[in-house]
């Protein structure tokens, strides 16, 4: 009875050991399965920027003792160990960053760099006949310095339109150069200036580098910041103006955005298809809101070039608005305008604006 007894007491220890072994086992499955989801989010963060390498590649591992996952070195890829104690129910962030095998000095930007002491950041790629094209990384530093804004874009004129689009389709293109659609002559797109590392000093149509090694001769003939369009004598036809007057139509046309424009000025001695420009003091036909109305030019941004001696020049081309019968529209000028005004008073119109006119300049 005595060997009867003890051979069920083995038989029940042998049952019960098998089963807390495999709840040991389920246990450690899911516990390995936890800690590679965890380590599997750190370095996917990681790697979702695109600025590490190499990229780290789990594969978890665990012992009976420990919770342990790391990841051989095999194939030239890296490996990293985390080792966590019974009592940590979760993976520490910090000591698994640690060990991701990413330190400053292997893990770095994919950004352009330079290709070694005395190598230029940027390179190119050989294309069909022996012509060169720009490489990936100097194609997207190209498009970056080239693409102005819509604001910038819709003030440009015709030709100046033209010449951009077609600059734009060459560095789409990855080329080095372009033909001007206005001079027939070949020119430097942007992305072979990049390459030459510097300004060269000739005064290039799309230099990123502000003309630097450029004589103050080739900077003075810089009349414009697109390098191309000649200096505006005065106020024309489609001029966009500004009302400095307190009317109600100058006010909702300045704050509407939809700024009047010259139709027409009125000088003597000028035949009709060539319409002079307006000057200070100058009378011109507007078009505001849907409406023709008249009116005197009380401010003009004139080019350095064409600037006289005394009268100054405003930011914007300003004009006070007339009526039918030749009087200012509003009651107060709200803005100063040129003191130079006082030597046309014998003009009506120009006389009955400076009686409303409160600060000069």
């Amino acid at each position: 009875m005595a060997t009867k007894g003890s051979n069920f007491l083995l038989e029940v220890f042998i049952t019960l050991r098998k089963f807390l072994l495999t709840v040991a086992a389920m246990m450690n499955s899911v516990m390995c399965k936890l800690g590679s989801l965890t380590v599997n989010c750190i370095t996917s963060v990681r790697n979702s920027a695109g600025r590490w390498y190499p990229i780290a590649q789990v594969v978890p591992r665990f012992t009976s003792s420990t919770r342990h996952c790391s990841t051989a070195m095999e194939n030239g890829k890296k490996s990293f160990d985390v080792t966590m104690p019974d009592s940590s129910p979760s993976l520490s962030r910090d000591h698994v960053e640690s060990d991701l095998g990413l330190v400053k000095e292997n893990a770095f930007p994919t950004f352009a760099k330079l290709r070694g002491p005395g190598h230029k950041v940027f390179s190119l790629i050989p294309y069909k006949e022996g012509e060169m094209l720009a490489d990936y990384v100097l194609f997207e530093e190209s498009m970056l310095k080239s693409k102005v804004s819509y604001l910038k874009y819709k003030a440009m004129t015709r030709d100046e339109k033209n010449v951009y689009m077609a600059h734009l389709k060459a560095i789409q293109l990855r080329k080095l150069s372009y033909e001007c659609p206005l001079t027939k002559k070949s020119h430097k797109t942007v992305s072979q200036l990049l390459y030459q590392g510097e300004c060269c000093g000739q005064g290039c149509r799309h230099c990123p580098y502000e003309l630097d090694y450029c004589d103050d001769k080739i900077k003075s003939d810089e009349m414009s910041i697109h390098r191309k369009r000649p200096p505006t004598m005065g106020i024309h036809r489609r001029t966009r103006l500004v009302t400095v007057d307190n009317s109600t139509l100058g006010k909702e046309a300045n704050l509407s955005g939809k700024l009047a424009y010259c139709i027409h000025v009125y000088k003597h001695g000028y035949r009709k298809k060539h319409m002079p420009h307006a000057k200070l003091g100058d009378k011109i036909l507007v078009a505001v809101r849907g409406e023709m109305k008249k009116a005197i030019v009380v401010g003009a941004n004139t080019h350095f070039h064409y600037r006289s001696h005394g009268v100054p020049s405003c930011d914007t081309n300003n004009i006070v608005l007339l009526d039918d019968d030749g009087n200012p529209l509003g009651t107060r000028i709200i803005a100063p305008i040129p003191s130079a005004l006082l030597k046309k008073r014998g003009d009506v119109g120009v006389a009955k604006i400076l009686t409303l006119a409160t600060k000069f300049f």
